[in-house]
């Protein structure tokens, strides 16, 4: 076997190894099919992803990362940084007379970093 195919065999049995496990562990087997079927999904689709350079030669180590996609996480990462600490400021501002602010405003913050992220790194592979 070569190039990708030893990529996509080995993915394929992780996949197998995860839905078992899942089976085992007492989730009934069509859910932890579902769930192996789109871990698997998503091994497919890595390597057309823009996320990762490709390199067939190194078979189930196919997948890296250089130099630009390496360069395309920090900047996402800085950006959803940079959110979330301007939004918890902003908390902090709004609700430091009360002494507290409530978690509820601190789950939106994370998932306004996480959303911030993607999208940063979405646009930013678009470029």
């Amino acid at each position: 076997m070569k190039g990708m195919k030893v990529y996509y065999l080995s993915r394929a049995i992780i996949t197998a190894i995860f839905g078992f496990l899942l089976s085992a562990t007492g989730m009934t087997w069509w859910l932890a099919a579902l769930m192996g079927a789109l871990i698997f999904a998503l091994f497919l689709w890595a390597p057309h992803s823009g996320r990762y350079a490709v390199h067939p030669e190194l078979g189930v180590t196919a997948l890296r990362r250089d130099e630009r996609t390496q360069g395309i996480n920090d900047k996402a990462g800085r950006n959803a940084f940079v959110a979330v600490m301007l939004a918890l400021a902003g908390l902090v501002l709004c609700f430091g007379m009360q002494g507290s602010v409530p978690a509820s405003f601190l789950e939106y913050v994370l998932l306004l970093g996480l959303l911030v992220y993607y999208l940063s790194d979405f646009l930013l592979r678009r470029g």
